[in-house]
């Protein structure tokens, strides 16, 4: 890396070049302006924000600049800066993607320079002036990437970037240059989100040991292996569970290496809870494939977890519903800042062209034995060919062609002419509220483009697998009235009891009940989550194949 003095040599270059003749000469005194006027001349590429952000730090600024005294000496808070620079890594973001090394070496030199009282000159007041401007630019890109994440969300699984509060990066970071403390800052620039901390938390213990892993991975137990069964991979296994933490440390070593033994059941089922997996004991494809998995690929993990909990809207003392979609689950919060209140399973969309989208919508209103409105690409695609083959098919559904959209249009009498309505678009298909309803008795509306909403089900049977993304998109919940009866807790007469009532058979059929308070509803890609104290880290599988290309993007060194 280059010193201080070809740094110095080089930024001078640049100024001839590029800055206004004459204005170099002109003083001795550090500023930060002629590189204001004249970006280009720091040698790296600045986006518009860049230097937009750095104008109006520097305009806010009664010093000429904002890192070092008028001698040249760093002031107590470049310090800081710097150590939160290297220190990125613990936010899951990159150092090197704030030139922390270059900088800090820059910075030392400039020290160097200082205590040696060497003389002043216009060359070493230009690069010390430029080098204030790379420390505010890398200052405001960290503030900027931790509050906001790295990347473009709608890359990345969203439909539509989240909304935020407007951010002021300049601002926040004038505020902390004048308490001359920036810490404080950061803070309060962290998401709020529990998970954020808990899982930055982990991080660094998570480094440290895949640091230390030497992994043997284990074979294939065809088809599974059971407790008290013998393999001969059995030993790996033991080792494996110990290593990971999930057998205690001390645990005595096997008496008969070659099986496994019934003893290490519980840290088998405790390692697959911690993985999605159903915790049964048994090691079959899915729990060793999760047991070979590396620690690297977990850290990495956890790096794109923080990355997308970045990218969230701070909703610290709102009451919450968040879907973790590779995870199969969702939680309520009371308030989305403390630990949740409930979480169940979900059943969400098929892994292709009916993944189901992230998004943070608010849910307004829930109908009680719905109609199922068939949307156009299911009637398309999976109903027509259906009722072409056998016409009867409509009535055994329980399902009608209506003439509108709304839940009274009339009714058409199905044949050739409805059939055709329904092919060309004019009319459309519904199922009618009842036991066999695909949305079964409930739906939470939030609505949005996508039409994506959570719901009841009548096949009750998915929410037993292991992996559960069989829907078209939407979200099916496994305990619906749980939720439903939470989601009105403050609605006047909306106890348990009516609850229950309105989900029968008998009951009304499309029944509306809105909030008084809309619920926001997020649903997240997290493949690594702590869910709450003590409660340990948890991995998923990459079910929609979202982390590769968000890693790859994360990758990419920042231009410049």
């Amino acid at each position: 890396m280059p010193n201080f003095r070809s740094f110095t040599a080089a930024l001078a270059a640049c100024a001839c070049a590029f800055l206004p003749g004459g204005l170099l000469a002109s003083t001795g005194a550090p500023a930060a302006a002629p590189w204001l006027e004249r970006p280009a001349a720091l040698g790296e590429p600045l986006s518009a924000g860049d230097i937009d952000a750095l104008r109006r730090l520097y305009a806010r600024g009664e010093p000429t600049l904002r890192w070092f005294d008028a001698a040249g000496r760093a002031l107590p808070v470049t310090a800081e800066a710097l150590a939160l620079l290297a220190g990125a890594a613990d936010e899951g973001l990159r150092p090197t993607d704030y030139r922390a090394e270059t900088l800090t070496r820059a910075i030392e030199e400039v020290a160097t320079l200082a205590g040696a009282d060497v003389p002043a000159t216009p060359d070493r007041a230009a690069a010390l002036g430029a080098l204030d401007v790379r420390l505010s630019l890398a200052m405001v890109r960290y503030l900027r990437d931790l509050h906001l994440g790295r990347v473009d969300p709608r890359q990345h699984g969203w439909k539509r970037r989240p909304a935020r509060a407007a951010f002021d990066e300049a601002m926040a970071l004038h505020e902390a240059l004048v308490a001359q403390r920036l810490a404080p800052a950061v803070q309060a620039l962290r998401p709020t989100w529990p998970a954020y901390e808990r899982l930055r938390a982990a991080l660094p213990a998570l480094r440290a040991q895949a640091a230390q892993e030497r992994l043997t991975l284990l074979p294939g137990f065809k088809p599974s292996l059971r407790p008290g069964e013998a393999h001969p991979g059995a030993a790996l296994l033991h080792e494996r569970l110990r290593f990971l933490g999930d057998l205690a440390a001390d645990a005595p070593a096997p008496s008969e290496p070659a099986v496994y033994d019934p003893a290490w059941e519980p840290a088998v089922r405790r390692f697959q809870a911690r993985h999605g997996l159903n915790d049964d004991g048994v090691i079959g494809p899915s729990t060793v494939a999760a047991l070979n998995v590396p620690l690297a690929q977990r850290v990495r993990q956890v790096e794109l977890a923080l990355e997308r909990l970045r990218w969230m809207p701070h909703t610290a003392g709102q009451s919450l519903i968040l879907v973790n979609l590779p995870m199969f689950r969702l939680w309520a919060y009371a308030d989305s800042a403390q630990a949740s209140v409930m979480d169940m399973r979900v059943v969400v969309g098929r892994h292709g062209k009916d993944a189901t989208p992230s998004m943070m919508e608010d849910l307004r209103y829930l109908v009680f034995r719905p109609y199922w409105n068939v949307p156009p690409n299911i009637l398309r695609n999976e109903e027509l060919p259906k009722i072409e083959a056998d016409p009867a098919y409509v009535l055994r559904q329980n399902k009608e062609v209506v003439a509108g959209p709304a839940d009274r249009s009339p009714v058409v009498a199905f044949g050739p002419e409805a059939l055709a309505g329904l092919r060309d678009g004019s009319l459309r298909l519904r199922q009618k509220p009842g036991p066999g309803n695909a949305l079964g008795a409930v739906k939470f509306m939030m609505p949005n483009d996508e039409a994506i909403y959570l719901h009841d089900t009548p096949s009750r049977s998915l929410f037993l697998r292991e992996r559960r993304d069989f829907s078209h998109g939407c979200v099916r919940v496994h305990e619906p009235a749980a939720l439903a009866t939470w989601v009105l807790r403050d609605k006047p007469g909306w106890g348990p009891e009516r609850v229950a009532a309105a989900m029968k058979d008998d009951a009304p059929p499309s029944q509306h009940v809105m909030l008084d308070r809309p619920v926001p509803v997020a649903l997240v890609y997290l493949t690594a989550w702590v869910e709450g104290p003590g409660m340990g880290l948890r991995f998923a599988s990459d079910v929609y194949q979202q982390d590769a290309p968000l890693a790859r993007a994360l990758e990419r060194r920042r231009p410049g």
